[in-house]
Parts: C-alpha cells; sequence; structure tokens
C-alpha cells in the first residue's frame, strides 16, 4: 500500500538533494548598492527584477535558498487581493480597495507573461477559479459580493447550480466565477528566477544569517555571521518578521496551512470529477482550495491554523492530513480510498486584512519589505514590482495602499 510523505512538499521531494543548487556562503566587509535578503520566490523576483533594471545586487539567504517557505508552498495562484472585496472596502475605503484588488488582479498575467520571457520551466497553468457555495446554502452574501466586484470593474461572474454541476460535477447554491487564478513548481518557479537573476550578475550567498541592522542618514548595514554588508538599499522578502524586526510583528498572524496531493487517480474515479478545468474553491474560513494536476493528482489545501508548539507539529500534520482527506471525499465520494502521497504544513503569515504589505516603512530606513504574500507566487510578483518602482523613485500612486500605513 502506498506510503504518505508527511512534512515535505512534493516539490522539493521531487528534486534530489544533491541535484539542488548550492552557493557559497558571505565572507567579508563590502559595501553594495543592493541587498535582497532571503532566497524564497519574492527575494529571487526582487532580486532579478532589480539586476534587470541594471543595478548591482548580491542577495542572502539565512538557510538554503528556495527549500523554506516557498519550497513549501502549494503553488496555487489567486489574482484577488483577499476573499472579500467588500470586506476590504468597508475597511480601507472604496479607493483603496479598488486599487489593491485592480492591481493584484493583473499579475497573474503579468507573472505568465515574465516566466514565458525568461524561459522558466515550472510547469505554469492559468484557470479561472470557481468559488462556490454548497448545496441548500443562501446566495445572497456571495451575489452580494459579486455586485460589489463588478461596481468596482471587476472580473467576476456567476454561475448557476446547473453550471456548476456540468463544470465540477459539485452541487450547489451557485458559484463566482474568477478569471486568472492557476497552479506553478513553486521550488522551480523560485530558483528559474534566481537562475535569471544570476545570468544578470546577481550573486548569491546561502547560510549568510543576519544578526543585526543598524543604519544612518545615508545607508544600513547589516551584520552577518560572516561579516558584514552597507548599502542604501537593503530589501527584505524573508516570509515574515524575524527578531530583526520585532514591530512589524504586529501587522501579522501567524498560521499553518496543511495541504495534501492524492495518488494518481484512476480513469473510473476522474470520470466523476467533472471536467477538471477550474480550481476549485469555497468560502469556508478557512478556505479550501482544489486543483486537479497534470498527473491526474488532486492537490487539496485548507485546515489553516494557528502555528502549533513544535513538540505537536508532527502530531498536528498527521492529523490535518486526514481531516483534508475526509472533507475532499465530502466533495467527491468517488475519490473515497484514495491515499495521499504527500501531507506537509505550509508556515504563513497573513496580514491582518489578508493584503500583501510591500514597501517601505518609515521606522526602518533605507530598508524596503515583502510580507504577507502568504507564499502565493502573484503576491511575491506584484511585491517585487512595487519594490523595484520604490527603489527606483517611480512608485505608483497605487503602491501606497500596500504599505504599513494602511492597518496603522
Amino acid at each position: 500500500m502506498p506510503l504518505t510523505r508527511y512534512g515535505i512538499s512534493p516539490w522539493l521531494d521531487a528534486v534530489p538533494v544533491k541535484k539542488r543548487p548550492e552557493f557559497p556562503a558571505f565572507r567579508g566587509v563590502i559595501t553594495q548598492p543592493v541587498v535582497v535578503v532571503g532566497g524564497g520566490m519574492a527575494g529571487a523576483m526582487a532580486a532579478q527584477a532589480c539586476a534587470a533594471a541594471g543595478h548591482k545586487v548580491i542577495l542572502v539567504e539565512a538557510g538554503r535558498v528556495g527549500q523554506g517557505g516557498s519550497g513549501r508552498a502549494t503553488g496555487l495562484i489567486s489574482s484577488e487581493a483577499c476573499g472579500s472585496y467588500r470586506d476590504l472596502e468597508a475597511r480601507t475605503g472604496k479607493r483603496a480597495a479598488r486599487a489593491l484588488f485592480t492591481m493584484t488582479e493583473a499579475v497573474p498575467r503579468e507573472l505568465a507573461a515574465a516566466v514565458k520571457r525568461l524561459g522558466i520551466k515550472a510547469g505554469l497553468e492559468l484557470r479561472d477559479a470557481v468559488r462556490f457555495l454548497p448545496a441548500g446554502g443562501s446566495d445572497q452574501l456571495l451575489q452580494r459580493e459579486l455586485a460589489a466586484r463588478k461596481e468596482a470593474g471587476l472580473s467576476a461572474a456567476w454561475m448557476s447550480p446547473a453550471m456548476v454541476q456540468r463544470q465540477a460535477a459539485l452541487g450547489s447554491a451557485g458559484a463566482v466565477k474568477l478569471p486568472d487564478w492557476g497552479f506553478v513548481d513553486p521550488y522551480q518557479l523560485t530558483m528559474g528566477f534566481l537562475k535569471a537573476a544570476i545570468k544578470k550578475g546577481v550573486k548569491v550567498y546561502e547560510r549568510s544569517r543576519i544578526t543585526r541592522i543598524t543604519f544612518n542618514r545615508k545607508t544600513a548595514t547589516a551584520f552577518l555571521d560572516g561579516g558584514a554588508i552597507t548599502t542604501s538599499n537593503l530589501i527584505i522578502c524573508i516570509g515574515e518578521p524575524t527578531s530583526l524586526f520585532k514591530p512589524l510583528k504586529r501587522h501579522l498572524k501567524h498560521e499553518d496551512r496543511y495541504a495534501v496531493l492524492t495518488e494518481p487517480l484512476s480513469a473510473a474515479v476522474r470520470a466523476e470529477l467533472g471536467q477538471q478545468t477550474a480550481l476549485l474553491t469555497d468560502r469556508e474560513a478557512p478556505a479550501h482550495h482544489l486543483w486537479f494536476t497534470a498527473d491526474h493528482r488532486v492537490l487539496f489545501t485548507g485546515a489553516d491554523q494557528k502555528r502549533p508548539a513544535d513538540r505537536l507539529r508532527d502530531q498536528t500534520l498527521v492529523q490535518r492530513t486526514g481531516q483534508l482527506m475526509y472533507e475532499l471525499t465530502r466533495l467527491y465520494p468517488a475519490i473515497s480510498g484514495a491515499v495521499p502521497s504527500f501531507g506537509w504544513d505550509v508556515p504563513l503569515a497573513h496580514p491582518v486584512d489578508d493584503v500583501l504589505y510591500a514597501g517601505a516603512h518609515r521606522n526602518f530606513p533605507h530598508q524596503l519589505f515583502a510580507f504577507g504574500t502568504s507564499h502565493d507566487p502573484a503576491r511575491a510578483f506584484l511585491a517585487s514590482r512595487i519594490i523595484l518602482r520604490a527603489l527606483q523613485g517611480k512608485s505608483d500612486k497605487q503602491d501606497e495602499h500596500f504599505s504599513f500605513a494602511r492597518n496603522l
């Protein structure tokens, strides 16, 4: 009987350790125009963008590039700033909510274009998302959300229960169809952008932990175990604030998301699963997301919760994997009996309104941040572009809505 691999993502498991690129640790005392901290998706994308724009860049990573949160990510791509436009509008106002959603909606296509231009092979595919209501539920709130999005000029369409049944083989009270969601292998995506950055002259250092940061009127200095780097542009793309940025922790809630990837499903089972041409999601809190892979598996995510204590992590992972498989079979009884090939957790640091933070913070001079991407490739890409514009002094007027000031 197939065994479940717990605690490792399939994307990392697919690449033998010996075949993962290695880079030296940083040693020395230097001055550098641009320093990117973090070797995940956002860091690799920011390094590539800055180098392509003509800046001299080095990237430092405390662990191994691509093997932290980005390597554990689900790889799912969304085209919305957060799950509810109406809630965001109530919190930030119409102008900000519209800007946040409009900018985010365009990003998956921009990411896909960049991946194609750079020749990155990471299996990126965009599809519509179908956000469905369970059968017997009221569609009132979802209809209001749809109306608000349409009023804001966003792309969304109503699907009747019959349409959902035809496409997804699900009984429902209807759904909203959202364009340009998708999937990409997050490890291959990260390494693809990193390779493109290196071609533009970026120097990469692993196992190079920053222990202290100081700053004056003109520069910031990052002190590492092996030396120090002084720069006027320190770009922080580390997933979530460490003790170096303790005041920023209050802007984020720290959770784990759980994911399962099933064994390949038989043709008989797949015949019961509809057209398998959309990313499926719901309005549960937390939401579930379902993706049909090219090799006939199901990727199913959800069960987000407050991050458990380290001593409970393994136990919790097994429990959440079982929970997700049970919830998956409630959606699709035909999958009952399928074994999860992988069950893993994804560390998340969500902003309080679930919208990305990208840009400067008044208490940290000469530093630019990307926090709250939730390891979504599209959000990481958007953060890298906002950071590049800030670095060049060419920020778009809408970029301000992604700043920390939004929730002060």
